[in-house]
């Protein structure tokens, strides 16, 4: 046991930060900022610079802080040696511990202290967390729950995965040292080492909220041996089996085995990866996880597909001539698909009339390239939503497909069963869409085609529908006068995280009515949003249509064209909007905005990558009001709707002019 810290005056006890750097010069600053506007004060900075041969010590220099310690302890490259020299220097009650490139929530140490005073059992204190690349993006949080806290004994329950063991997010009480020691310095990956000491020998608090942001980006050093990390959590699950149950530690084993199976794929080690899954089948023979995995291994290599490839590959056409015949690879989903189109119809007429432009793509998504005259052909792939179903289809059709004797095939899916075909047809040009890139989907979708070589790409909405069908015959029938005009609201976000307040809709639409009084408004869909239909019908009365499970995607696509204003939340028919030159305004709450933003001089977005919770992607809010939405009223929303309707104004102006 040890002696309880008395933390009932909660800034009477110093916490001692140790932070490691090296070579972090660019972003050491923001760290040190983070920790400077933490609520609790009392605190000392310990950086330890590894070594550094950038101008880290000149950033710190120009920082005035008295709290701040700078220690050149030259190049060792041992993590937890130099972890070690930090603790050394330490005068602190608490030791917290923060990487020179992470991020801190400003109340991080006041209610790590305040869980400890309340747990005096608990020797140390982790919280949540998420990974980001770009601020307030998060990409994954370190836990599901994301409020309240867990007290007792972590030791098991980390071997199950429950607990995430990050030393940034640690907070100890010093004395604990002299009974576990320091960081184990012969340990390359010394820090779950470490956590695993104190978790055998004390109870821990677990905060679950997120309060470390942890960086990631290419240089991070838990990147640069990750072997060794597997094969050192490998001989930690074995050297514990004694204080484990026996079905934890052959669970974790089989978990470890699978991740480190699944990472030598990512790294491109087929044949290791293999071994790995086999180890993970020898522990548990019954089950048939292993068995999909190498299977999937095995596919993977037969048709030569990276799932984790970043950036745009290509092998751009070297003919005299252009290609006689392309195609086009996009699968899933409607609004995926449709954000192809622009891009694909600029490239349409850059080639010349006898090169064919083809189309392949589920059956489910396939309707709206079906009726407009953009393809020469569009090929769709049945089996619905499982993949081994999806491929059985793809084989039949993969003869047909290598009969058409493609020249050049753009994927702009780049997933396994895209490459499976783009292999079997062996063109002598292709692209692959870089499904990795912080990039709007449609500037991924231009800078794939570009790479190509066939001339520069671009937007081109002119797009001529096939068929009879007539919207305003729709429209007429379910309430159009006949002489308005039409304003689209899509209320259609999947989660309430995604979801414009109804009433704000109503406040939109009395706004519009002041300035264009001869407009009705328009909500299109299907079941999904009938209950909001119908309530937007009761407070608007006549000046509201509702068609709602009447349409097909191609005739709502057509209807759309027809639109002089869309108001829409993150659907596949925000997608239709833009791709069309419809002036555009996307509510995207808490959907990531870099992958799925509208493009084009008429569209705009308000989302949420300004907050400090970022593009969440959560269903509901954390906060309970989903603010990245609700602090734009009406007013705000008409304001920026007003300006976007005034560029198109212009434009078709000018042209007229011209």
């Amino acid at each position: 046991m040890i002696d309880s810290v008395d933390m009932n005056n909660s800034e009477s006890h110093k916490v001692s930060i140790i932070m490691p750097t090296y070579n972090r010069a660019a972003l050491i600053g923001e760290t040190i900022a983070s920790v400077r506007r933490q609520t609790y004060s009392n605190w000392e900075l310990i950086v330890v610079d590894d070594g550094s041969n950038d101008n880290t010590a000149e950033v710190i220099a120009e920082i005035n802080d008295a709290r701040i310690q700078f220690y050149k302890a030259g190049r060792i490259g041992v993590n937890g040696k130099v972890k070690n020299i930090g603790i050394q220097r330490a005068n602190g009650d608490l030791i917290a511990f923060i990487d020179s490139d992470d991020l801190w929530q400003e109340t991080k140490l006041e209610k790590q202290i305040k869980a400890l005073n309340q747990n005096p059992g608990a020797a140390f204190s982790m919280t949540g967390g998420f990974n980001f690349r770009k601020l307030n993006q998060p990409i994954d949080f370190f836990y599901k729950q994301r409020q309240g806290l867990l007290y007792g004994d972590i030791f098991v329950p980390i071997f199950k995965s429950e607990i995430s063991t990050t030393t940034p997010s640690l907070l100890i009480r010093k004395e604990c040292l002299n009974v576990i020691g320091l960081f184990d310095e012969t340990k390359p990956f010394s820090d779950i080492d470490f956590i695993l000491k104190l978790a055998k020998r004390f109870k821990a608090v677990i905060l679950y909220e997120p309060l470390l942001f942890r960086r990631l980006h290419g240089d991070n050093d838990s990147g640069t041996n990750w072997i060794g990390g597997y094969q050192q959590g490998i001989s930690m699950i074995k050297s514990n089996r004694q204080g484990l149950p026996s079905d934890v530690s052959r669970e974790a084993l089989f978990q470890l085995y699978i991740n480190f199976g699944e990472d030598c794929l990512l790294h491109e080690k087929k044949k290791k990866a293999i071994g790995n899954f086999v180890r993970a089948w020898l522990l548990t023979p019954l089950r048939l996880v292993p068995f999909r995995k190498i299977a999937k291994t095995i596919f993977y290599w037969f048709i030569n597909y990276n799932p984790h490839a970043s950036g745009v590959s290509a092998r751009p056409w070297k003919g005299n001539r252009p290609p006689k015949r392309i195609l086009a690879i996009r699968l899933q989903a409607t609004g995926d698909v449709t954000i192809t189109l622009p891009y694909l119809q600029h490239l349409r007429h850059l080639l010349p009339a006898e090169t064919k432009l083809d189309f392949l793509t589920r059956i489910e998504c396939a309707d709206i390239p079906s009726n407009i005259s953009l393809f020469d052909k569009v090929i769709s792939i049945g089996g619905g939503r499982r993949l081994r179903n999806q491929v059985f289809h793809t084989f039949f059709l993969l003869p047909k497909i290598l009969l058409r004797n493609y020249d050049v095939v753009i994927d702009l899916q780049n997933n396994n069963l895209s490459s499976l075909v783009r292999n079997f047809i062996r063109p002598s040009a292709w692209s692959l869409f870089d499904r990795f890139s912080a990039s709007a989907a449609g500037e991924r979708t231009r800078l794939t085609i570009e790479a190509l070589g066939l001339g520069k790409n671009g937007i081109r909405a002119d797009f001529n529908l096939k068929g009879n069908f007539d919207p305003s015959s729709l429209l007429k029938n379910n309430g159009w006068d006949g002489a308005s005009e039409i304003v689209i609201f899509n209320p259609a976000g999947a989660f309430t995280t995604r979801n414009w307040p109804l009433d704000n809709y109503v406040s939109f639409a009395g706004l519009w009515l002041q300035e264009f009084p001869s407009t009705q408004f328009l909500v299109l869909g299907t079941f999904f949003i009938r209950e909001k239909a119908d309530w937007l019908k009761r407070k608007l009365g006549e000046k509201i249509i509702t068609i709602i499970d009447q349409t097909t995607p191609s005739e709502a696509f057509a209807t759309v064209r027809s639109a002089k204003f869309v108001l829409s939340e993150d659907s596949g028919l925000m997608h239709m909007a833009w791709v069309s030159g419809i002036p555009t305004l996307a509510l995207f709450g808490s959907t990531r905005s870099d992958w799925s933003r509208p493009l084009g001089e008429y569209s705009f977005f308000l989302d949420s990558s300004d907050l400090p919770c970022g593009n969440c992607m959560q269903e509901t809010c954390r906060y309970g009001d989903v603010h990245c939405l609700t602090r734009y009223d009406a007013d705000v929303v008409f304001e920026y709707s007003m300006k976007l309707v005034d560029v198109k104004q212009v434009s078709c102006q000018r042209t007229i002019a011209s």
